[in-house]
């Protein structure tokens, strides 16, 4: 349920500046604290953020919502204000990697054949040695879960055993795939 206009401005008046403070202090950045803020609000106002009011009115004579509301409202600021700087670290991130990553690499097309040549003869003695080792089920296992990217219950269906037999096998599968090629 969606609340109304007045409630939301309400809240706007008692709770804004103390949102705002907590963004400020996370973001460091007058601009992008205001937008923090007026975003939590408007995820309010669309409803896609539920305070559980319910076309209360909020008042002096009730400061129980008011301040479950305001905590809950500043929870929301934070999330937001955290998913904000995870966004710009990432971004911050790639920029860097990417600066890093402008001389030209050219490989040589014999090291690329060379290089395709050895992932190829890696995948070849790892599908023998699961033809020779793994039983027949385990191969099936692994092959509908890491080929076909089933999920266990498609796999258990499929295959007719529980789960827990699907979680048996691509453990022992993996297991020994790990002791074999990765020691």
């Amino acid at each position: 349920m969606q609340i109304n206009k007045e409630t939301i401005e309400q809240l706007f008046r008692q709770h804004y500046l103390r949102m705002y403070q907590l963004a400020r202090v996370l973001l460091k950045y007058d601009a992008a604290s205001k937008d923090v803020v007026s975003e939590v609000f408007a995820d309010v106002l669309d409803g896609k953020t539920q305070l559980g009011l319910d076309n209360e009115t909020i008042t002096s004579d009730s400061p129980l919502p008011s301040t479950k509301t305001g905590s809950y409202l500043l929870v929301c600021v934070r999330h937001k204000c955290l998913n904000l700087l995870s966004r710009q670290q990432m971004k911050d991130r790639v920029h860097h990697l990417l600066k890093a990553d402008t001389s030209p690499s050219i490989v040589p097309q014999e090291a690329m054949i060379a290089e395709i040549n050895r992932e190829t003869e890696k995948y070849e003695a790892i599908q023998a040695y699961m033809d020779a080792e793994l039983t027949p089920q385990t191969r099936k296992v692994l092959d509908f879960r890491f080929r076909q990217k089933l999920k266990y219950r498609e796999i258990a269906t499929e295959l007719g055993i529980s789960e827990v037999a699907v979680y048996k096998h691509l453990a022992q599968g993996i297991r020994k795939l790990k002791q074999k090629f990765n020691p």
